[in-house]
């Protein structure tokens, strides 16, 4: 499938699913020096686009303070981090302060294990729990598991970002889901 970026949003933290974590899994908030630890999970995650020692800083370095608030990470039954996801924040998405689900990954040989969803319920929880009244995040068009969480959280398409009429087209050839049946239709 095309890499395609696609942004979706949210218009409202209200009614939040709620899931909890498996047995055994837990979460913990971010503390100094855990950069390794999150470089270490997104290398062995991520089968799309190099992940170097730079990309936390880039992604964070402008506000490591707000990681320990904001960044939590899966901590797996034998007390390993097994992924991550971070409730961070853009001010400049559509010229209004949005939360923003940031960086999310599991380790493969935690996938498939019903990880995600608890990960983003804590996660929309805490930018609810900072203020925020609506959400938004940036994903491509290949991660159709994660694609298919944030439509049952109720994230939606935001079709102004570029290209977005095409790269929902394709995502809605291989995900069936209710909120692209209008995709399919059009398509």
């Amino acid at each position: 499938m095309e890499y395609i970026p696609v942004t979706m949003v949210r218009g409202n933290l209200m009614d939040i699913p709620q899931f909890p974590l498996p047995p055994g899994y837990s979460m913990r908030m971010y503390r100094p020096g855990d950069e390794a630890s999150w470089l270490r999970l997104w290398q062995q995650s991520e089968p799309f686009k190099q992940i170097a020692p730079e990309t936390f800083q880039r992604a964070f370095g402008d506000d490591l303070p707000a990681m320990r608030k904001r960044c939590f990470f899966l901590v797996a039954p034998d007390g390993a981090d097994a992924g991550t996801i971070t409730a961070w924040y853009d001010r400049r998405y559509g010229k209004r302060r949005w939360g923003r689900i940031h960086w999310v990954c599991v380790v493969p040989e935690h996938q498939g294990k019903g990880l995600c969803k608890p990960m983003m319920t804590v996660a929309m929880n805490r930018l609810r729990s900072l203020g925020h009244r609506r959400a938004m995040l940036v994903t491509q068009t290949p991660r159709l598991r994660a694609i298919k969480v944030y439509l049952d959280f109720g994230f939606v398409p935001d079709m102004t970002a570029d290209r977005a009429h095409d790269a929902w087209q394709l995502v809605a050839l291989e995900l069936h889901h209710p909120a692209l049946a209008a995709f399919k239709r059009h398509g």
